[in-house]
């Protein structure tokens, strides 16, 4: 058997999105995706700004995940790719500026040596984390905080000056309300398997791999315009879906206008809001997606002139929540990426927002330029404003994936079952370009014929 004829429609035209399609494709499925805006890609987003192009959401990709630099060769854009320069992430403390620890990421520290020199804990603060490989496993029913699940192994300094800054920032949310399971899963299996997380790590020789992280010279959003360059691939942007309605074993996919397309399987490659308002019928499962909550982000990339920012070291600075600040992260784009290196300004990018937290939407961009940079200049000392400045504002973008997020997607799933109905993306998935890769995989796996699987999709 194979998927030739096999009609399949896409909603939603980001990175999730065109990944599935371009694997349906591949296995012979005629696709069809409806992007509902007039631009590809979601959060990959490129733009010009001083001279260079800089990204305005999606920054980097972690080139060790599985497929991330085949997907980049196979799309012709292997040649293009830049890595990271290597470079001190600072952590805003009570006492100054500290390095982020070699070895913490956002599962939490796999040494405690960096932990103890960085001086981010205080002495007790660190004894308390030392003692971690001692305490006995950490036993629990069901799902939890990740924050709360650390701070028992590690301290609850660990989990406020360490964690928070670091997951805290990349889901704009709540360690103490994300969910172990669904944001941080593999330190979840590990958690199952282990008494102690020290001790795993050094086992599986997690503690010496540190992560590698890739752009893509001209933007990352040159990806998913070379997804949606693929011929086999019906794209239509502008074209939002009002409905999708069974018809038989197929559906009627409804767009604009008298606009509808009669397909096979729907893959929903969309917010969680969006999904649950097209699957409105199905009340059980849409009240499920709408239950997940978002936050809304602002990404603002400032350029300095090249003197004033001399007391910019490092690649980048990241800030607590319960710090005073609306500034959440930093990114020196300047001495990060070569490839940026060199112009009239040294670029540097800001982020603020954060679930519950409604200061961005009180301020127009001019204000929001003026509050950030004074962040950044209490923080570093900086001593002139920025000379140039660009506003993106993501609203409500960030999924929460907060206790028992991953329960509620898989009792989901298996409610579709069956139904050729299927969900990607960061809102069930994860956060981040590699969750979405593998997320694409499964769904073009659900959708396919079992005998073109592999052949399309991959092991």
């Amino acid at each position: 058997m194979d998927a030739d004829g096999l009609q399949v429609a896409v909603v939603g035209g980001g990175i999730t999105g065109l990944l599935t399609a371009r694997q349906l494709a591949a296995g012979g499925a005629r696709v069809t995706v409806l992007e509902a805006t007039d631009q590809v890609g979601g959060q990959l987003r490129s733009v010009q700004h001083d001279g260079r192009t800089v990204d305005l959401g999606a920054e980097s990709l972690h080139a060790a995940a599985p497929g991330v630099l085949e997907l980049l060769d196979d799309l012709g854009l292997g040649d293009d790719v830049v890595a990271a320069r290597s470079g001190t992430t600072w952590i805003a403390a009570s006492r100054g500026l500290r390095p982020l620890p070699a070895g913490m990421g956002p599962a939490g520290p796999t040494r405690l040596w960096p932990v103890a020199t960085s001086r981010v804990l205080s002495p007790v603060g660190l004894l308390r984390a030392a003692c971690e490989p001692a305490f006995p496993p950490t036993l629990r029913n069901g799902d939890t905080a990740v924050g709360g699940y650390l701070a028992g192994r590690f301290g609850r300094q660990v989990t406020d000056r360490l964690l928070d800054p670091l997951l805290g920032n990349l889901h704009a949310g709540d360690v103490h309300r994300l969910s172990l399971a669904a944001a941080t899963p593999q330190l979840d299996q590990l958690a199952r398997r282990h008494r102690s997380l020290v001790l795993a790590r050094r086992r599986t020789g997690r503690t010496t791999a540190p992560p590698s992280f890739v752009t893509v010279r001209g933007g990352l959003a040159r990806i998913a315009a070379a997804l949606a360059s693929d011929p086999r691939i019906d794209l239509r942007i502008t074209t939002p879906v009002r409905a999708i309605e069974p018809d038989g074993d197929s559906y009627r996919v409804l767009g604009p206008g008298r606009d509808a397309w009669d397909v096979d399987a729907v893959m929903l490659a969309v917010p969680s809001a969006v999904a649950a308002r097209l699957l409105a019928p199905l009340e059980e499962t849409a009240a499920d997606l709408a239950r997940t909550r978002t936050a809304s982000v602002a990404t603002v990339v400032v350029g300095y002139e090249h003197d004033a920012a001399e007391r910019l070291t490092g690649n980048g600075l990241l800030v607590p929540s319960t710090s005073p600040y609306l500034l959440k992260a930093v990114t020196f784009l300047s001495a990060k990426w070569l490839h940026l290196a060199e112009g009239p300004t040294f670029l540097v990018r800001l982020s603020a927002g954060r679930a519950d937290d409604q200061r961005i939407d009180e301020l127009d961009d001019t204000d929001l330029v003026e509050r950030l940079h004074a962040d950044l200049a209490d923080l570093t000392g900086l001593p002139d404003g920025p000379v140039s400045a660009l506003v993106r504002r993501w609203r409500d973008t960030m999924p929460q994936l907060e206790v028992g997020h991953a329960d509620r997607i898989v009792q989901v799933r298996q409610r579709l079952a069956g139904t050729r109905l299927v969900l990607a993306g960061a809102s069930y998935d994860g956060v981040g370009i590699t969750s979405c890769l593998g997320s694409a995989r499964r769904a073009a796996a659900q959708i396919l014929p079992v005998a073109v699987r592999t052949e399309a999709v991959g092991p």
